[in-house]
């Protein structure tokens, strides 16, 4: 059957509009009655295409007719207009004019497949021709009493028809303002009708809870599978068969809001109501209720915060407590530190006092010891008295130790191998044939350290002799050696070696501990011990860039670990235990060697033996050194070199250059290429390949030494600057047995004008000086180009000197005349002015 057929055929009028009230079809009867054509109208707003009349009861008559059918769109329910008047307008002749019409209409929802009101039907009749005839029957029949008593009886049913369709109106107006609250109510809400718990009503809020799925015409089994899972759907039953209500408090339920994201949990607050017909049977249920999720997480942190909140306050309490602690700790090294500190400043300034003391003291005695006719018991306790001249010596050397500011010279060595080799000495300190046992423990390849090796030789040394000492009777003494991060002592990523020195003695109490690094503090019974080794071991450790560290437990025995940094530098030669007559004491070797292998090794044995070393492979590029200023005491160059200039015109090339240069020849096969050169000259001398370092230790050296003899019977003009009245006549007598000429100035000033009025070989002059000190006199000199050498003269340690600018030989005092004779030697050897 042919619907759309039907519908264009029938005689009565239809029209169908959309939920916007547009015009979407109507048949042929309809465009009859309103004299319109299918162009004019479809798409065309029904309000638009028949506006009204204007007059008040006409916008009134407008105002029904979109009541009714929005009415229609909203509840899906048919409704109907018994009489309404509306007028239309039609073309006419002498134009358009406005006809009244009166009309029937009945309004048909049409749903689709979901149940939804997408168009409304309207069946419209035409009544105006029958109004009209009633009227005009009436004036015909009627007497005119009875015509207007029956006018007025239809227009008060017309009357009342109006109010009931006004009070129609009103109704819809509160039904689409309650739409509208349920549409918009903060909380979500829902209305399920039947058994089957199908959804017909909802809000937006609803919507957001669940995900926008469409609800509407579903059922609960249908659109919610995940809650029926979690019960929901046998509580919906439950209400609906027992009438009662349910309210849910901090209710979870998982819902899936889209199909791309998985449960969500959510808690809400809800109440099932039931919703009861006018006999009292249960038709549907209400559900209304929050989203109280945010609220519920926090609650749920607020909770965990509480239940947490007795264990953090008891966390912060012991970590108050602690920091308390620490705060303390912290103070009291801070203190310690200070005080250490202090003592350091303190050492370090009266070091040079201390040092002139002992000079003028240590240059009577030398100069008494001169004298032929001193008897032998004089001569004896002259000897004493020099002996204590040089322990007070030491004792400010120390002293210097402790105030990091003694003089060291670092050399890289295997630290491993060192305490190897210092075992022998370790046992024979702790004392062969005691009940004393030495548990000596090296790790296998430590590494190296930059240290000095004789000042970390006499750390040992030294804590081994405080070991012992605490020992009563039987005992042991462990020497650890191990590689260990620098976390430890808090030098985080740097590796470190651990030395650790540790004794099962009598240990020592909190207040001994706490003072054992003060200069001159012992338990030792009165000389026993200075109170220096510890000051002078702590010292040397953070002056070296280490550290150390003291436990110790009364009755128990003490531990003291040593801390340095390890190094990836090669480690220089070990020297032979060589005296101090047979060590560098700073002078220059120029070493020349065309083989790379040998020369970097005579260079690490003469550095190890505490010399200045420069190097060149080539006679041309020794030459180039001279010429450039370099100022060698010793040439020690192979015999064969390669290029056009031989070892022996290099060596008389630098000789004629600088009279003072020895030189010492090497090779494997020198003596037919010397001979061919014309051999060596006066006081060369040549020293076989391969040689050890003892060997090579003992010929350098003694050629300089020879060198300085010679030279010592030469007098030297010498002016001597001192503002101390004392020490001036004393030096100067020193400076006089040795065969020199002296004169002297008390000021800079002085001895400026004197410099300038003749010539003069050394500038001996104290550093501090009244006005301006030594150094700057010295760099006064430079700057008028005196040709003269100088020697400074100092309490002070030669790294505070070298710090201040000081350059050339430096004589510290207290000094005999052996030492100021070498000092005198090694300022000719440095040219003059410099």
């Amino acid at each position: 059957m042919d619907y759309h057929q039907l519908f264009e055929q029938s005689p009565n009028p239809y029209m169908v509009v959309d939920r916007d009230l547009r015009y979407v079809d109507m048949n042929q009867a309809y465009l009859e009655v309103t004299g319109r054509s299918r162009d004019q109208l479809v798409g065309v707003p029904l309000f638009e295409a028949f506006p009204g009349d204007g007059t008040p009861l006409g916008d009134e008559n407008v105002r029904m007719l979109r009541a009714s059918l929005r009415k229609v769109l909203d509840t899906g329910v048919t409704d109907t207009l018994g009489l309404i008047r509306y007028a239309i307008e039609r073309q006419t002749p002498d134009g358009p004019v406005m006809d009244d019409r009166y009309w029937s209409a009945t309004h048909t929802p049409v749903l689709d497949a979901s149940g939804r009101t997408t168009h409304v039907l309207q069946h419209t009749v035409d009544v105006t021709e029958l109004q009209r005839l009633k009227e005009a029957l009436r004036a015909a029949t009627m007497p005119q009493e009875e015509a207007a008593r029956l006018e007025s009886m239809e227009g008060g049913v017309f009357q009342r028809a109006q109010r009931v369709q006004a009070a129609n109106t009103q109704l819809e107006e509160q039904r689409t303002q309650l739409l509208k609250m349920f549409e918009q109510a903060p909380g979500f809400m829902a209305y399920l009708q039947g058994p089957e718990h199908r959804f017909t009503l909802i809000n937006q809020a609803y919507s957001e809870l669940v995900g926008d799925r469409g609800l509407v015409g579903l059922t609960l089994v249908e659109c919610l599978p995940e809650a029926v899972e979690q019960g929901y759907l046998r509580l919906l039953d439950e209400v609906f068969e027992s009438g009662k209500p349910f309210v849910g408090h901090g209710m979870r339920l998982e819902l899936q809001r889209s199909p791309e994201r998985g449960l969500e949990q959510v808690v809400v607050d809800f109440v099932y109501q039931p919703v009861r017909d006018a006999e009292g049977r249960v038709t549907g249920i209400f559900v209304q209720g929050n989203d109280i999720t945010a609220q519920a997480m926090a609650q749920e942190e607020l909770a965990r915060y509480h239940a947490d909140l007795t264990e953090l306050v008891e966390e912060r309490t012991q970590a108050l407590h602690a920091s308390e602690a620490e705060r303390r700790v912290a103070e009291a090294a801070l203190l310690q530190a200070q005080k250490l500190e202090a003592v350091g400043k303190l050492t370090g300034g009266i070091a040079h006092d201390f040092n002139n003391l002992l000079q003028v003291v240590g240059a009577n005695l030398d100069l008494a010891r001169g004298n032929e006719n001193v008897p032998m018991p004089v001569m004896e306790r002259l000897d004493a008295a020099g002996r204590a001249v040089r322990r007070g010596a030491r004792l400010v050397s120390q002293l210097l130790a402790f105030a990091r500011k003694q003089p060291l010279n670092p050399t890289v060595f295997d630290i491993g191998d060192r305490l190897e080799r210092l075992g022998d000495l370790l046992q024979r300190t702790l004392g062969e044939g005691t009940a004393i046992t030495l548990d000596l423990d090296i790790a296998p390849d430590v590494g190296n350290v930059e240290a000095d090796p004789v000042q970390f030789d006499n750390s040992v040394l030294n804590l081994a002799i405080n070991a012992r000492d605490a020992i009563r009777g039987e005992g042991l003494v462990s020497i650890h050696c191990r590689g260990i991060d620098g976390a430890a002592v808090g030098r985080t990523g740097e590796a470190m070696v651990q030395v650790v020195v540790q004794d099962n003695g009598r240990g020592m109490a909190q207040g001994v501990l706490d003072r054992i690094f003060e200069p001159f503090f012992t338990t030792k019974q009165v000389g026993r011990g200075s109170g220096l080794g510890m000051p002078m071991v702590y010292g040397f450790m953070h002056q070296s860039g280490g550290n150390i560290r003291v436990e110790s437990t009364e009755g128990e025995g003490t531990t003291v670990a040593l801390y340095l940094p390890l190094t990836g530098k090669q480690a220089s030669p070990v020297a032979p235990e060589l005296t101090d007559a047979r060590r560098g004491h700073g002078e220059m070797v120029m070493v020349v060697e065309d083989d790379e292998a040998v020369r970097a090794g005579s260079v690490r044995m003469l550095r190890a033996l505490g010399y200045q070393v420069c190097e060149a492979a080539d006679a041309a590029s020794a030459k180039m050194l001279v010429d450039n200023g370099i100022v060698p005491d010793l040439l020690f160059t192979d015999v064969v070199m390669p290029g056009p200039m031989r070892s022996t015109q290099l060596a008389a090339y630098v000789r004629a250059r600088h009279p003072r240069v020895v030189v010492l020849f090497t090779s494997g096969f020198a003596e037919e290429a010397l001979a061919r050169d014309g051999g060596l000259e006066p006081g060369d001398e040549l020293l076989e390949k391969p040689y050890r370092m003892d060997v090579l230790a003992q010929r350098v050296r003694a050629l300089l030494d020879s060198r300085d003899t010679r030279e010592a019977g030469r007098p030297l003009r010498i002016l001597l600057v001192d503002d101390c009245p004392d020490e001036r006549f004393l030096t100067k007598a020193q400076l006089q047995s040795l065969g020199h000429s002296v004169d002297t100035a008390a000021t800079p000033d002085e001895a400026l004008a004197r410099l300038a009025d003749g010539n003069w070989d050394v500038l001996m002059t104290d550093v501090e000086l009244p006005l301006y000190s030594g150094i700057e006199l010295a760099h006064k000199v430079r700057e008028r180009g005196i040709p003269v050498h100088v020697v400074y003269v100092s309490g002070h340690d030669v790294a505070t000197l070298r710090e201040r600018g000081a350059t050339g030989a430096i004589l510290p005092k207290p000094f005999d005349a052996t030492q100021l004779a070498k000092a005198l030697g090694v300022a000719e050897s440095v040219s003059a002015g410099f």
